[in-house]
């Protein structure tokens, strides 16, 4: 659902197809504008909860359990196609989300293969074959911005491996539970947001004392009270939209 939303006609990278390919600095992020949500990695949570509200989604998979597994993103809007954090071709936040700087290189398993390949979203306007930085030299070994761009991917992965494991221990504690919020502009609009889920407090503070030193000594517990500290950007979201709202209305005559 949020990668369809970046990236739109993703292919695998290729010397003999891309040789000539060169490329600029993401600058213009308004292809972030119907993104409204972003996977972020456990390492993020420090910097991206002092923005954005963190909450996690269904991954639409099971684990080994047969558990549904979850993954942490940041709600950048408070609708479907909707991010608020973007105002034109500028990101309006202090943080951008690794998932996003990784734009436009991702990594993806190669079924036939059983090797994860890199790919790059040919529809990116940042590519050229005039200006920018090579990806490929001569002899079709990665010129330095690609080996950059993969070792940055290479760096995402290992992260995003640590959040899987964060997650599977948040399933094996039972610790989430549904989120409803509602919100009224001062249009009147009302908004409801649903369909995510939250850190039960009530089992949190719940939880053994082994568990509870565990988490705390392995860093889970921080993350933890990261997220339900991040939680309280949902009021600032709200305002955000409701200045959107304001400046999108007519002005009377």
């Amino acid at each position: 659902m949020i990668n369809s939303a970046l990236y739109r006609e993703p292919e695998l990278l290729d010397p003999a197809r891309h040789r000539g390919l060169k490329m600029g600095t993401l600058a213009d992020f308004s292809i972030t504008k119907g993104m409204h949500g972003a996977f972020i990695t456990v390492t993020e949570m420090p910097q991206a909860a002092l923005e954005f509200p963190i909450v996690f989604i269904h991954s639409g998979e099971r684990d080994a359990a047969g558990r549904p597994t979850v993954s942490p993103i940041v709600l950048l809007g408070l609708a479907v196609n909707e991010n608020l954090f973007v105002d034109g071709a500028r990101w309006d936040a202090r943080y951008i989300p690794a998932f996003i700087r990784r734009y436009p290189f991702l990594t993806a398993t190669l079924r036939h293969a059983g090797t994860t390949g890199v790919m790059v979203d040919r529809a990116w306007s940042g590519f050229s074959e005039r200006e920018g930085e090579a990806l490929f030299e001569a002899d079709d070994q990665p010129a330095p911005a690609l080996q950059r761009a993969m070792e940055f991917l290479q760096m995402f992965e290992t992260e995003a491996q640590r959040t899987r494991s964060f997650c599977a221990r948040l399933a094996e504690l039972d610790l989430l539970r549904e989120m409803k919020a509602d919100a009224t502009l001062p249009q009147g609009q009302t908004l409801s947001v649903d369909g995510f889920l939250v850190v039960d407090e009530e089992k949190l503070h719940k939880l053994d004392d082994m568990i509870v030193i565990e988490a705390h000594r392995n860093g889970m517990l921080m993350l933890l009270h990261l997220h339900l500290a991040s939680l309280a950007n949902m009021r600032h979201m709200v305002e955000r939209k409701a200045r959107r709202a304001a400046a999108a209305a007519p002005v009377a005559a």
